[in-house]
């Protein structure tokens, strides 16, 4: 995004559209809107446009912020959880803001100097129109749970300026396979409240504690989850008349 932004000039004079799409998509807590911060941070050329998923409420809103996009080019779009404005699958039911979304991404208007910079959870909810449509969203990053290698990284860098007894970072490390780096940040959040009480010092005792006590709520939202998805639809009663 940052490079596309430098040279819109010679993508222009190329005949290339200047408008580009990204979408980051992924599970919760995989670093998708520290990635957006970022991103935020390093484009000092240009005007940033920040969309939370309660900017967006009545029909005219996303026309209104494209167009001020346009004018205010080189412009970076961020919107945050777009399944909340594009998750309804037109083959089950109709959007009230999907297509007024569809048409500012790719229309009649030109989005000269523009880049939307997107994130959900939930891909899969989005519908084909954006998932699947260069001009829209041109390109797709993935971010899944940290491997063995970053979630030792991510442990290390929060346990950094914690004071601590020897630990087996290796075995913690294997242990929390799946988990992502919101979680990994939580657990050292547990030991540092933990080892409030018992010199400020986080000793293997506290991790393992820790790890325990998050884990089972992780494992409770889990059954949670899977609960609700077992669930039909309408589960109310039927009456008869």
């Amino acid at each position: 995004a940052i490079n596309f932004l430098e040279r819109l000039d010679d993508y222009k004079e190329l005949g290339m559209r200047t408008s580009r799409g990204v979408l980051l998509l992924g599970p919760p807590g995989t670093g998708k809107t520290l990635c957006c911060s970022i991103l935020m941070n390093l484009c000092k050329n240009c005007s940033i446009i920040y969309v939370s998923r309660n900017a967006i409420t009545d029909r005219g809103q996303i026309d209104e912020i494209y167009s001020l996009a346009r004018k205010l080019a080189p412009s970076l779009v961020v919107v945050e959880d777009i399944d909340t404005l594009g998750g309804i699958d037109r083959e089950t039911g109709d959007h009230p803001l999907l297509g007024e979304f569809l048409n500012c991404l790719a229309g009649v208007e030109k989005n000269e100097g523009v880049i939307t910079l997107a994130t959900t959870n939930y891909a899969n909810h989005l519908d084909w129109a954006l998932a699947d449509r260069p001009g829209r969203f041109d390109i797709r990053v993935n971010f899944d749970h940290p491997d063995l290698a970053a979630r030792a990284l991510i442990l290390e860098k929060y346990l950094d300026k914690c004071r601590t007894g020897a630990l087996d970072l290796k075995s913690m490390v294997k242990k929390t396979d799946g988990w992502s780096g919101a979680y990994l940040r939580e657990l050292v959040n547990i030991c540092i409240m933990l080892s409030a009480d018992k010199e400020k010092i986080i000793t293997q005792e506290i991790l393992e504690q820790a790890f325990k006590e998050l884990g089972e709520m992780r494992d409770a939202v889990a059954k949670e989850r899977g609960r609700q998805r077992k669930e039909p639809d309408d589960t109310s009663t039927p009456f008869y008349g």
